[in-house]
This record gives C-alpha cells, sequence and structure tokens, in this order.
C-alpha cells in the first residue's frame, strides 16, 4: 500500500465528490459529516462506473438528492452512491451494497496531512 496525494481537502466539500485515477485505480471520493471516504469506482453487479455521472448521492443537510429516479430498494437514507446504470446503492463509507449483503465495493482509506492535503491508500 502506498499513500497517493490527491487534492486539497477544500476541493471536497459535503455533498460534493470527485473522481481520481492514479495508476490504475479509479475511485471516487466522498466527505461525508467530518470524515472523507474513497471507493472503487467500479459497481461489482455489471461494472459500471460507480462514482461518475448521474447516479451519485450525495449528503446535502441529511437528505438524499438525485438528478433522476434511482430509489429502487430502499427509502431514502444518506450517504449513499447509486450506480447510474440500474440504481444499485453502496454505503460510502464501508461500500457495503444495500439490496445484496454479498456485494461490497472496494474502499480506501483517506487521511488528512498537515498541510490539509487528502491522500488515499492505495495497493501497489
Amino acid at each position: 500500500m502506498s499513500k497517493q496525494a490527491i487534492c486539497h481537502s477544500s476541493e471536497i466539500t459535503v455533498g460534493k465528490h470527485k473522481v481520481f485515477t492514479v495508476g490504475r485505480h479509479s475511485f471516487g471520493v466522498f466527505k461525508v459529516d467530518e470524515g472523507y471516504y474513497a471507493l472503487k469506482n467500479l459497481c461489482p453487479h455489471q461494472g459500471m462506473s460507480l462514482c461518475e455521472g448521474a447516479g451519485v448521492f450525495d449528503q446535502i443537510e441529511g437528505e438524499v438528492t438525485a438528478d433522476r429516479k434511482l430509489r429502487e430498494y430502499v427509502a431514502a437514507e444518506k450517504n449513499l452512491v447509486a450506480c447510474p446504470w440500474h440504481g444499485i446503492e453502496f454505503d460510502i463509507r464501508t461500500g457495503q451494497c444495500l439490496f445484496r449483503q454479498d456485494w461490497k465495493v472496494k474502499t480506501y482509506e483517506v487521511t488528512v496531512d498537515a498541510d490539509g492535503n487528502l491522500q488515499v491508500d492505495l495497493p501497489d
């Protein structure tokens, strides 16, 4: 594992996210409350880019929003990302699928250095 600097923490605020590619790794970084979370940008269902496009759910003052209808499987909850292809939802903090317990998206640890830069711990 190696820590990769990706951006300054001020670039990702609650309700916003960014997608990054570092080497062979594509991942989305989200801010939830006071923490930062990184998810692999790949839905385990059929390989769609999970953290990009219209299917992203962001926490905005405890509400879940999206720019198209994707709430297929569970009642509204916060801190979710939904695959833009089929709407399958995952917890941003854990990567756990809400529809199928045997599906989980890889997560990466995110830290903030002394200068406020975000670093993601990626496999070599």
